[in-house]
């Protein structure tokens, strides 16, 4: 049995960073209060977990449910409703001891029986719950008494820690009687979990109001009172609030104006991590794409990415071939496979078919909702007109892309945008055949078996070589499903707010802030 209690070697390590921490603490002791005005850049679909779509939904409900397990800022799994975890059967089954004492915000109690109603809800066909790809790894789950869950797996894997951590909204605790009260189609208006705060108002399109939880788990916290996310969807909108001093975050901040952001000395900066990215990939249900001669040349050879990072991108990101950016736990780089060549992309589209008298055309879908993405795609049409090739750019809504993307699948080459990622597993639900979204279309069980390989890894050393098998197969191999830059992920607050702990895009935590007033 494998124990992931503290061990003597963390204690150290644990007590030591409370001392720097206590250390710091004598300096400036956090101060309770206040409400932190924060510049939202999109309103929300709403508050599901599991649900609701879209990045802005997601960072809201981690403020307002806690999941057994988080991430740190050096991506370390964490405890949070869970306070240790057993691993036995070498990785078949999880046991997690929970935290004593907790309660929803509605009053009820938090216990082992909650975490299996919210696994079963999660699995439930009829939710559609969208990380319900991630906990098919799961066979059963029991509650051994109120205060033990155990989690049995259908075969050993290390994929269960990662998805409750961080993967989407990680393993949210919702209040089954809240949604008996509210019903499937009302929860999402009233959520309830165990987070720092609770929901106060939400007028769409104008302001989310979080108040806190004054009965959270953690002692002490959270520090402030209130949180106002107050929707401004235009980046110039936010940096002046901002710098004006009628806000004192803002979040999404434009690439353009990091720079004077940073020589402002009433303004911090927070920019951690590469965790997120700009990709493009082909629909294989597109005839041309079927070919891997094609792929390659257009998407390997024929992209000056190192152009685009400078051009689009203000030098402020990297160019990126994997699906995991560098800011994750398993990136390779595949610069050295698939240098800028636009005579060997020429060579293969000529291999393929394509020529002067019959140029390769296709259209390339993308949207606004990243504002770099327009820039990159035109980009990509001058770079690739000089292989012969006629791109046209298609710049449509974002609900209607993402319709077209998963639902319709009408589309022949597209450039999107994505959230933090992880490591390897965290693109399984977009590439497999039997349990996602499966986004390029493809037929290849060559993926599903490497796929399954990932799942079944029991030591970190397989895990990691699976996911680098993955990778290359799905990269460099194939070419089916790659990235095209890094996308950093830019947020900065006025000198006043303190304690904000950044995690890198994968979530948005505001429980440990305070403001200096």
């Amino acid at each position: 049995m494998q124990s992931h209690r503290f061990s003597t070697r963390c204690m150290i390590v644990v007590v030591g960073c409370l001392l720097l921490a206590q250390a710091g603490a004598w300096a400036q002791q956090p101060k309770p209060g206040g409400t932190l005005r924060v510049a939202w850049e999109a309103d929300i679909g709403g508050l599901d977990p599991y649900i609701s779509p879209g990045v802005q939904s997601w960072h809201v409900v981690g403020n307002l449910f806690s999941s057994l397990l988080s991430i740190d800022a050096n991506l370390n799994y964490i405890p949070e409703l869970a306070t240790s975890w057993d691993i036995q059967e070498n990785g078949k089954v999880y046991v997690f001891h929970l935290r004593r004492g907790v309660k929803f915000t509605d009053g009820t109690d938090f216990d082992a029986e909650v975490v299996r109603w919210n696994y079963e809800r999660i699995m439930d066909p009829a939710e559609k719950a969208f990380v319900a790809p991630f906990f098919a790894i799961v066979d059963t789950v029991e509650a051994v008494d109120a205060h033990t869950v155990k989690f049995i797996l259908k075969h050993p894997s290390m994929t269960l820690l990662p998805v409750m951590a961080a993967e989407r909204t990680g393993f949210l605790q919702m209040s089954p009687t809240a949604f008996k009260k509210w019903g499937k189609e009302e929860i999402r208006l009233h959520p309830v979990g165990t987070g720092p705060f609770k929901l106060a108002k939400w007028e769409q399109n104008q302001i989310i109001v979080l108040e806190k939880n004054p009965h959270y788990f953690k002692p002490g916290l959270p520090y402030l009172d209130r949180v106002e996310l107050k929707v401004m969807k235009e980046g110039v909108t936010r940096v002046t609030a901002l710098r004006a001093g009628e806000v004192e975050f803002a979040n999404y901040v434009p690439r353009e104006h990091l720079e004077r952001l940073t020589k402002d000395p009433q303004i911090q900066v927070f920019k951690g991590r590469d965790t997120q990215r700009t990709q493009s990939y082909f629909n294989l249900r597109f005839p041309p794409a079927r070919d891997e001669r094609v792929r390659k040349a257009v998407l390997g050879y024929g992209i000056d990415r190192q152009a685009i990072v400078k051009t689009a991108l203000l030098g402020q990101a990297q160019p990126l071939w994997s699906f995991v950016p560098p800011g994750g736990r398993d990136h390779i780089d595949f610069g050295d496979d698939y240098p800028y060549n636009p005579d060997k992309a020429k060579a293969l589209l000529k291999e393929a078919g394509y020529d002067e008298k019959n140029p390769l055309r296709f259209t390339l879908m993308t949207h606004g909702a990243e504002a770099a993405l327009p820039t990159i795609a035109t980009i990509m049409k001058t770079q690739l007109a000089k292989l012969g090739v006629e791109m046209t750019v298609e710049v449509i809504d974002r609900p209607i892309f993402l319709r077209r993307l998963v639902t319709d699948r009408d589309w022949e080459v597209l450039l999107n945008f994505s959230g933090a990622a992880l490591d390897s597993y965290s693109m399984t639900r977009a590439l497999d055949t039997r349990a996602g979204v499966n986004v390029t279309n493809h037929d290849d069980k060559h993926m599903d078996a490497l796929i399954d390989r990932l799942k079944e890894a029991t030591t970190e050393e397989a895990y990691l070589q699976a996911g680098h098998d993955l990778q290359r197969y799905t990269v460099a191999d194939m070419m089916y499903f790659l990235s095209v830059t890094t996308l950093p992920f830019i947020q900065a607050a006025r000198n006043s707010v303190k304690g904000y702990e950044n995690l890198h895009g994968f979530k948005i935590r505001f429980e440990t802030t305070w403001l200096e007033k």
